[in-house]
């Protein structure tokens, strides 16, 4: 570890001058980053800071005024210290200088036997090297870990987990709205590591770059491309040197990103690989009605009056791409026996790790929801155990139009799965609405930004105070703004009410009676709940 002036005192070239702390105790812990032997008077404007002067206090000899000026000088420069060796030429330090050490809390030390200043300086340097050499040595530690887990494709949770054990600290991840995306806890249980964290995180405000931040002490450094963050590494309770914990935890930082965009490019890949045709529909890249239909027929489409699309969303299993490739199979598997017990007509494919989209053929003299029905009950009724639901567009009279209907079906089933506990047998837009679109853009990263920029400062106000000024404007916006309205459903009166909404706007800085205002306060509201 790198030197400080209790250790530096420790040392056995400093014991045999018997030293002696006067001034700064409480600041001995101070990382020392260099050592001088100096007895020039003008030595500061060499300084750099962090140095621990040694000197036989040639410099503070003569008058009083001019020791002091010496040893303030040394303070504005960042001097870490000063150990002065008495003797015959200064057999004590001038009170004022005393004084000035005193109120300034700056180290200073007197060494009562002559010691070896020389010995002092290479013991110092010594540990100084080696501190250094240790920092390149762990740097590289680091570097081919987790080389090694982004060339093994390592997950979100297994980077956090290595960098948390490299730390020997407990690490977080989270996101822009302060949700846990990932941790790993060492130490002390994961409870006690999570407990209030939405408050206690907003407590800790966010910062460029990588540091110490908030009432707890936390080091964090920010997620994501410069501009575009998503999420930020949190080391609640650093232990370690900070150099070297901020190092790791942005070479971790790196990782999870890394990781991030290789995710969205195997999802890309795998959405051309096994579900081309339905990839070429959904780009809108097949121009010729006639080639789409000769291709849909070879792939085992019987033309029909009408086609819809219709999605499966399972729960996405974590562990390895392996487990994720097993639960794909599965869900594979289930739809194939679906569709073949509901006599349904139908191309499907994997477009994603968690969905299966379908292109549904509907009969003559037959309408969509007698096709849709038979094959959710089939699903239904199949022995399969993930849990599923069925998203579905509008049926459209030509292959080349379906694109449409299968993107509106992907977004219905991922957002009544997510969102919605229970409900019909499949889903359509109609069900879903604005709660629906909340819901599927909740985690990206500029919808958590416009949630903090309308709600921050209320949530912030509610962490420190409380006060119930946030469940209060939640019901105000149920309420479609109508004071009186809010008046008999929240049971208060109405000066108080009035009062607490005075607050509200006080806090925000808006007025709620404006329309944009609800209507902004409105939707961010609805996100931020959705993310809880």
């Amino acid at each position: 570890m790198i030197p400080t002036i209790r250790s530096i005192l420790a040392g056995p070239a400093v014991q045999a001058g018997e030293p002696e702390v006067l001034t700064g105790a409480a600041r001995l812990d101070r990382p020392v980053r260099w050592v001088h032997v100096s007895e020039v008077r003008e030595v500061a404007d060499l300084l750099e800071g962090d140095e621990l002067l040694l000197s036989t206090g040639l410099a503070m000899r003569g008058a009083a005024g001019e020791a002091v000026d010496y040893v303030s000088a040394l303070i504005e420069a960042g001097a870490a210290g000063l150990i002065v060796e008495l003797g015959e030429h200064l057999p004590a330090v001038p009170p004022a200088v005393l004084d000035l050490a005193r109120d300034r809390d700056f180290p200073l030390v007197v060494l009562h036997r002559q010691a070896r200043f020389v010995l002092i300086t290479e013991e110092v340097h010594r540990g100084i090297v080696a501190d250094r050499f240790d920092f390149v040595r762990f740097a590289q530690d680091v570097h081919e870990t987790f080389t090694g887990l982004s060339l093994d494709g390592a997950g979100v949770d297994e980077l956090v987990r290595a960098g948390a054990e490299m730390a020997g600290s407990s690490m977080v991840l989270e996101d822009l709205n302060r949700r846990v995306v990932a941790f790993h806890a060492l130490g002390r249980p994961a409870e006690g590591l999570l407990a209030d964290w939405e408050r206690r995180s907003r407590l800790c405000p966010r910062r460029e770059g990588t540091g110490l931040a908030g009432l707890e002490g936390w080091l964090t450094t920010g997620v994501g491309t410069h501009g575009h963050e998503w999420g930020r590494l949190v080391v609640p309770n650093p232990t370690a040197d900070q150099q070297r914990l901020g190092m790791l935890i942005e070479r971790v930082a790196q990782a999870v990103e890394l990781s991030r965009m290789i995710e969205r490019d195997q999802q890309s890949v795998q959405l051309q690989a096994q579900g081309g045709f339905l990839t070429e529909l959904l780009e809108g890249r097949l121009a010729d009605g006639p080639t789409a239909l000769t291709r849909a027929r070879a792939l085992g489409l019987t033309p029909g009056t009408a086609y819809v699309g219709a999605a499966v969303q399972v729960d996405v299993p974590s562990g390895e791409a392996a487990t994720r490739h097993r639960a794909q199979r599965r869900l594979g598997e289930r739809v194939t026996r679906a569709l073949t017990a509901s006599r349904q007509s139908a191309i499907a494919g994997v477009l994603g790790d968690d969905q299966i989209v379908l292109l549904l053929s509907v009969p003559a003299r037959t309408s969509d929801d007698v096709v849709l029905k038979a094959f959710a009950e089939a699903m239904r009724a199949d022995p399969g155990h993930d849990p599923v639901t069925i998203g579905v567009g509008s049926a459209e009279p030509e292959l080349l139009s379906t694109g449409r209907s299968l993107r509106t079906a992907q977004h219905a089933a991922r957002v009544a799965h997510e969102a919605l506990a229970a409900g019909p047998a499949y889903f359509r837009q109609s069900d879903i609405r604005l709660h629906g679109l909340i819901a599927q853009l909740h985690d990206d990263p500029r919808v958590q930004a416009f949630v903090e920029a309308e709600l921050d400062p209320l949530l912030a106000y509610e962490a420190r105070h409380g006060g119930g000024l946030l469940d209060l404007l939640r019901q105000f916006l149920a309420a479609g703004g109508n004071k009186s309205r809010l008046a008999r459903t929240a049971h208060r009166s109405r000066p108080a009410l009035y009062a607490k909404l005075a607050q509200i706007e006080n806090v925000l800085g808006v007025r709620l009676d404006d329309p944009s205002s609800q209507l902004s306060l409105g939707v961010a509201m609805l996100a931020h709940d959705h993310a809880r």
